[in-house]
Order: C-alpha cells, then sequence, then structure tokens
C-alpha cells in the first residue's frame, strides 16, 4: 500500500518507540507504504537528531499518563516547531487528545496505528508545512 502522495518525494519521518522491535516493525510497513523513516534509539537520540535535521513527520509511540514522557513531548515541540508531531497512544479519546494537544501533539493516534490510517495522516501532513504560531 503506498501513501497517496502522488508524484513528490516524502519527507523522511522520525519514529521513536521504547521497543525497538515494535518500532523496527513499523518502520518496514511505512517505507514498504513510501514513507522513509528514520529510527531513533532513544527519547534522547530523538531530540538530538530532531534538532540536527528537518523532519516534516515526528512519529512517537507516547504514554500520555507519564510525566516524563510528557515532558519529552514538550521538549521535542520545542526542538522541532516546524514538524507535525503524531502520537500513537494506548487511549485516543477527547481527554488524551486534549493532553496530547497541551504537550505540542498535532495529532493523535490510538495504538495500535491501523497503516492506512497512519499512512494517510503522514501523507496530508507532508504536504503542507506545519504553521509556526
Amino acid at each position: 500500500m503506498k501513501t497517496p502522495l502522488g508524484d513528490i518525494e516524502p519527507f523522511p519521518t522520525l519514529l521513536f518507540d521504547p521497543d525497538v522491535e515494535r518500532a523496527t516493525r513499523l518502520s518496514v510497513r511505512l517505507v514498504a507504504g513510501g514513507v522513509p523513516v528514520e529510527i531513533a534509539a532513544s527519547a534522547e537520540a530523538m531530540l538530538a537528531t530532531a534538532r540536527e535535521t528537518y523532519f516534516r513527520t515526528l512519529l512517537v509511540a507516547a504514554d500520555l499518563d507519564d510525566v516524563n514522557c510528557l515532558s519529552f513531548l514538550d521538549e521535542l515541540r520545542l526542538v522541532a516547531p516546524g514538524g507535525w508531531l503524531i502520537a500513537i497512544a494506548t487511549r485516543a479519546d477527547d481527554d488524551a487528545l486534549a493532553v496530547a494537544h497541551r504537550h505540542g501533539v498535532d495529532s493523535l493516534l490510538a495504538a495500535p496505528p491501523l497503516l492506512p490510517d497512519l499512512l494517510a495522516r503522514i501523507a496530508g501532513l507532508q504536504l503542507r508545512a506545519r504553521p509556526r504560531f
């Protein structure tokens, strides 16, 4: 399944999931769908990579009940203000969405994400720059 990006070359997506095996599986599926992916080995590595390189989309497996994760999302938003931040969390209800938005997340998907939904979300965000306000 290819992304609906047409003939454009999509920007790479930076991916972090503390479960490296799960991150690798998701990365393989995204690449097969036409999305170039770079995996960050840790939260610190994701922050460092996002500081050095522009990524149109940043994909994070997030625990919205963990204060350390929320702090990480805050810092990620600061170091990558131009990147669309997509979080995948165990819950994606209205309360979780409100928490995610307060910590800089642009889009929230329930775990595990359905590949067509994730590809469509990434494709939609790849086609436009994130406003910086």
